[in-house]
């Protein structure tokens, strides 16, 4: 089984759609989430299928989380980064550079804990937090980034534009 390297799906503050994602969120999430309580599975778009054969079914588990700091535009912000143990259907998506970004799924008060949980995990292609990073599913993945010829350096991140 495939399982990723921790990659950051989630950054505190601003959304593209005008939400917050809270940093003590991220934190709690980063404490609590364990697969044996609870585990997140992957879904296209948000969206669940009930039938194994549909097109919105699950495309994977997130096996781990963590919380992190991390500097996005020169700012210390909290980050949460996932292990993912995508379906072989996931990355051939991700080969066809479809569905590479992620999107979260918060619980604010799990089951009944009063703190925030991951309980589920999207792929798409307009993540609505800032910093996600471009899902790669190989060990030499990064120099393979569709999106690198388009970077200044290959060190650059690229997130979602911003109206001003």
């Amino acid at each position: 089984m495939l399982i990723t390297k921790f990659t950051r799906v989630a950054v505190e503050g601003d959304t593209t759609d005008g939400r917050q994602i809270e940093r003590k969120h991220i934190e709690q999430m980063g404490k609590n989430y364990s697969p044996v309580k609870y585990g997140a599975r992957i879904w296209l778009e948000h969206l669940r299928g009930i039938l194994p054969d549909s097109v919105f079914r699950a495309f994977g588990d997130v096996v781990a989380v963590k919380a992190e700091e991390t500097e996005i535009d020169g700012q210390k912000k909290m980050a949460l980064f996932a292990r993912l143990a995508p379906t072989p259907d996931l990355v051939a998506m991700n080969k066809a550079r479809q569905k590479m970004f992620t999107s979260i799924e918060i619980d604010p008060a799990f089951a009944n804990t009063g703190e925030a949980y991951l309980v589920g995990l999207a792929v798409t292609d307009s993540p609505a937090s800032l910093g996600t990073e471009m899902l790669e599913f190989c060990s030499k993945a990064g120099d393979k980034n569709p999106l690198n010829a388009k970077k200044q350096k290959p060190e650059n991140i690229f997130t979602a534009a911003r109206e001003f």
